[in-house]
């Protein structure tokens, strides 16, 4: 009865890693779809030899060819786990360099960034360091103003001025 159990959980981890893949085959990148089939044929026939193997404990079955305790179903189970596991075998060996390849990519794209990143505070160190020069100029001019945030309130203020007097308002 144990070992009936355990042929049970076994083909329903099975089971459960073939419904996942084969629910996930349409939502991944294309380029992965050469492996990534085969793993799913793979799954599935894995499946089948697991589902096969439970049979082989119920004496009732053995009056079926194909199912129950049967030289057919010894020779259809194994047939299901020799393909199912070379399937999954080649599918991997073919999902690999994908994989590898967007390791790849992950790491470049990484780089790039934080080389984008160092450029953006160069150049706002650069264009901070022109504005301060810019506004040193301003102030050695006759009549320039030490910031542009003063010469905006002086500016704010002459504009109030005319209007304060308009209004009666010392």
């Amino acid at each position: 009865m144990l070992e009936t159990g355990i042929e049970i959980l076994r083909a329903a981890i099975i089971g459960a890693i073939f419904l996942y893949l084969r629910s996930m085959r349409g939502k991944g990148p294309f380029r992965l779809g050469k492996g990534w089939i085969l793993m799913v044929i793979g799954f599935g026939l894995l499946f089948f030899g697991a589902l096969l193997d439970i049979t082989d404990n119920f004496p009732s079955l053995s009056k079926y060819v194909i199912i129950g305790k049967t030289k057919y179903e010894d020779f259809l189970g194994d047939v299901g786990y020799l393909f199912g596991f070379i399937f999954v075998a080649i599918g991997f060996w073919k999902w690999m360099p994908a994989i590898f390849a967007l390791r790849k990519e992950k790491i470049a794209l990484n780089q790039s960034r934080e080389d984008l990143r160092l450029k953006i505070e160069e150049l706002t160190a650069e264009l901070n360091a022109i504005r301060i020069e810019l506004e040193r100029s301003k102030a050695q001019l006759p009549g320039g103003h030490v910031s542009s945030k003063e010469n905006r309130n002086e500016n704010r203020k002459e504009v109030e001025m005319p209007s304060a007097k308009k209004s009666g308002q010392p």
